[in-house]
């Protein structure tokens, strides 16, 4: 995989204050990345899983908890899952900002 140059500065926010991005249409979208996989509601369809191109879901059907941003917001695993057990969220600009700070301090 290619490396990306982030810069922080370039980092932009909605009006709630949630990180975003300018599509290629110039329309502002705000994704919701993976939270969590509500197990109680779970009927292990593994639809989820078959959704996810960027693997932000593991083989056991685990959230990837060490980057959750390799999630791409896409929500198809929410749209597939029948039992509405794929928890999402947008993630705060200030919270992105300190793991992009945090993912650059690693490399």
């Amino acid at each position: 995989m290619e490396d990306i140059e982030v810069r922080i500065e370039d980092l932009i926010s909605d009006a709630d204050g949630n990180y975003a991005y300018l599509t290629f249409g110039g329309h502002l979208y705000t994704p919701f990345f993976l939270e969590t996989i509500d197990r109680e509601k779970c009927q292990n369809c593994e639809r989820c899983l078959q959704m996810c191109d960027t693997r932000g879901i593991d083989d056991d059907g685990n959230v990837v908890p060490a980057f959750p941003e390799i999630c791409s917001g896409c929500m198809h695993c929410v749209n597939a899952c029948p039992s509405q057990s794929v928890k999402v969220r947008p993630i705060p600009l200030q919270e992105m900002i300190k793991r992009v700070k945090a993912r650059m301090k690693n490399k």
